[in-house]
C-alpha cells in the first residue's frame, strides 16, 4: 500500500473490469482495477495470473505460525503499553501525584477524563490518516509521540500542565484500536481472528498485573525515601513513557504496512496467504477513501449495536484504570496494598479472555461464548455494590469477564465489515463511543460518595445488564442476514452467478452478496 497513491474514489466500479483470459490482459486489468478503488490483494495475484489456487491445511497452518511469530509480539507488546500508559495515572494516585501538584476536588477526575477527550478529537482525522499513510508507519510515529509525551508528565506541576499532556497523550493513541483492528483483518482468516483478538487483547491484564506490581515496588522503595530526586510517580511516567518509545522506533522498522510488503514472506507465501484469506470476503486493504462506504457505515445498524456496547461497557471503565486503586482503597484496604490487590483483575481477564475466544473460534460460536462471560460480571458488579472487604474484592475481579465484549466487537469489526473505508468508520465510531464512555466515567465516581461510590455501583450492575441484551440483538441480526442472503442465493438457482476475485473488489459487506456474517 506504500506505493500507492491515496486518492478519493472515482466512481469506478472494479466489478465491471471484465476478467481476461492470459496472465498480461489480467495484469493491465488488476492495475485499472487497483487504481480505480480496489483492495492492494490484487497486486499480489498478478503472480499467479489471477488463478485460484488451493492451499493444503499443513501448509497454511505453517503459515499461520510464520506469520503470529512475526506480527503477534509486536502486536501485543503496543497494546500492552497502551493500556498500561493510559492507566499510569491510577498509580500516580496513589505515589504522590496529588499531593505534588496540588490536585482537590474532582481535579483528578478530569485529568482522568481529558485523556479521552484528545483520543475523541483525534479520532475523524484518523479515518483519513490510517489510509493516507503507510498503516505501519503512521502507527510507529504515533507511539513514539505519546511515549514523548507520557515521559513529559513527570515535569508536571499543576493542574493545567496535567491537563495540556492528558489530552496529548489521548490524541496520540487514538490510531491504535482502528489500526489493530485493520492488521488483524490482513492477516488472519475469520476463524483465526477472534482468538487473536483475544491474545492482543488479553495483554490487558498482564499490563494490570505489571502495572500494580511496579507501583508497589516504586511505592516502597522511591516513595519510602524522603530525600529522593523524583517522586514515585515520576519514576512511573518516565519509565514507560521511555520505553513506548523505544518501541515505537522499533514499530517502524519491524512491522510490514500489509502483506504485500512482508519482508518476512516470500512471494510465493504471499500469495498463498492471499489465498488463504479469500474467505474473509475482504482483502487486506485499499487506500482510496470512499464516500459511499463512509455513508453506509453511518446507516448500518450494526454500526451503532457495536457503539452502544462500547459506550455503555466502558462507563464503568474505571474501576480498571483511573479509580480501581481508589476503589479497592474504598473496600477497606490501604493505599500501598491496594496496588498489589488490583493485580489479580489482571490475571481473571487473562483466562476469561484466552479461555473464552478459545472456545468461540473452536464453537465458531463468538457471541454465545461472549454472553456466558458476562454473567459473572454482573454477578460481580451486585457483589460490589452490596457488600465489603473480602466479597466486594471477589466482585472486583469477576467484573474482568467484561472485556470479552470488548474483544468480541473487535472481532466482529474485523470479521463482518467490509470495505476498507467502512471498516475504519465504523472501529473509528466504535473508538469514539469508547472515549466518551471512558469520559464519564469517572464522574460517575464523585467525590461526596467516597469511599463506597454506591450510585457508581448501582449505574455499573444496570449497564452490564444492558449490554448484554446488546449482545443478543447483534447475533438476532446477523443470523437474520445470512438466512436472507441464502434465501437470495437459492431463489435465483442456477442464475446467480459469482464474479470471479470479487472478494478483492474492495466490497462492503452490505454490497457483496456473498459476504455472511460469523457468529
Amino acid at each position: 500500500m506504500a506505493d500507492t497513491p491515496f486518492v478519493v474514489d472515482d466512481g469506478v466500479d472494479p466489478r465491471e473490469i471484465k476478467q481476461p483470459s492470459t496472465t498480461t490482459q489480467y495484469n493491465a486489468a488488476v492495475t485499472s482495477t487497483t487504481k480505480s478503488g480496489a483492495d492492494a490483494a490484487l497486486n499480489l495475484l498478478k503472480e499467479t495470473g489471477g488463478v485460484r489456487r488451493s492451499v493444503d491445511p499443513e501448509t497454511s497452518r505453517r503459515l499461520v505460525r510464520k506469520i503470529d511469530l512475526h506480527i503477534m509480539p509486536l502486536i501485543c507488546i503496543v497494546y500492552f503499553l497502551q493500556y498500561i500508559d493510559k492507566t499510569a495515572i491510577s498509580y500516580a494516585s496513589v505515589t504522590g501525584i496529588l499531593e505534588s501538584t496540588h490536585l482537590h476536588g474532582n481535579q483528578f477526575n478530569w485529568v482522568a477524563s481529558i485523556f479521552f477527550f484528545g483520543q475523541l478529537a483525534f479520532e475523524f482525522p484518523t479515518i483519513r490518516l490510517i489510509q493516507l499513510f503507510p498503516l505501519a508507519k503512521y502507527v510507529a510515529v504515533n507511539v513514539t509521540i505519546w511515549g514523548a509525551v507520557l515521559a513529559s508528565l513527570a515535569a508536571c506541576k499543576s493542574y493545567g500542565s496535567l491537563l495540556a499532556c492528558r489530552f496529548l497523550l489521548g490524541a496520540a493513541e487514538a490510531t491504535v484500536v482502528p489500526a489493530w483492528v485493520v492488521f488483524t483483518s490482513q492477516w488472519y482468516t475469520k476463524k483465526e481472528q477472534a482468538f487473536r483478538v483475544g491474545i492482543w487483547f488479553s495483554v490487558c491484564g498482564a499490563a494490570q498485573m505489571f502495572g500494580g506490581y511496579f507501583a508497589y515496588g516504586v511505592a516502597s522503595h522511591v516513595g519510602a525515601d524522603p530525600h529522593a530526586a523524583l517522586r514515585g510517580w515520576q519514576i512511573i511516567f518516565l519509565f514507560l513513557g521511555l520505553l513506548t518509545a523505544c518501541i515505537g522506533i522499533s514499530f517502524w522498522f519491524i512491522m510490514p504496512d500489509s502483506p504485500e510488503f512482508a519482508g518476512f514472506l516470500t512471494q510465493e507465501e504471499k500469495s498463498l496467504h492471499i489465498e488463504r484469506i479469500r474467505g474473509n470476503e475482504q482483502g487486506i486493504g485499499s487506500r482510496t477513501f470512499k464516500w459511499d462506504q463512509f455513508q453506509e457505515a453511518l446507516t448500518d445498524p450494526m454500526t451503532w449495536l457495536y457503539a452502544f456496547w462500547v459506550f455503555a461497557a466502558n462507563i464503568p471503565n474505571s474501576i480498571a484504570t483511573s479509580f480501581g486503586n481508589i476503589l479497592v482503597k474504598g473496600m477497606g484496604y490501604t493505599g500501598k496494598q491496594s496496588l498489589l490487590l488490583v493485580t489479580p483483575l489482571g490475571a481473571y481477564e487473562i483466562v476469561a479472555l484466552v479461555g473464552l475466544t478459545y472456545i468461540a473460534m473452536k464453537a465458531e460460536q463468538r457471541l454465545y461464548a461472549c454472553i456466558a462471560g458476562h454473567i459473572p460480571a454482573i454477578i460481580g458488579a451486585i457483589l460490589m455494590a452490596t457488600t465489603n472487604k473480602t466479597p466486594a474484592l471477589i466482585g472486583y475481579y469477576l467484573s474482568g469477564g467484561i472485556p470479552i465484549g470488548w474483544t468480541t466487537i473487535l472481532g466482529l469489526q474485523a470479521s463482518n465489515v467490509a470495505g476498507s473505508t467502512k471498516k475504519i468508520t465504523v472501529s473509528i465510531i466504535g473508538t469514539m463511543a469508547y472515549t466518551v464512555g471512558n469520559i464519564i466515567s469517572p464522574q460517575t465516581f464523585q467525590a461526596e460518595d467516597a469511599p463506597r461510590y454506591l450510585p457508581a455501583k448501582i449505574s455499573i450492575v444496570i449497564l452490564y445488564f444492558l449490554i448484554t441484551v446488546d449482545l443478543c440483538i447483534m447475533r438476532w441480526v446477523f443470523v437474520r442476514r445470512n438466512r436472507l442472503r441464502e434465501e437470495e442465493k437459492n431463489a435465483k438457482g442456477e442464475e446467480y452467478q459469482v464474479e470471479e476475485n470479487h472478494e478483492f473488489f474492495d466490497l462492503t459487506d452490505g454490497k457483496n452478496r456473498e459476504f455472511r456474517y460469523a457468529l
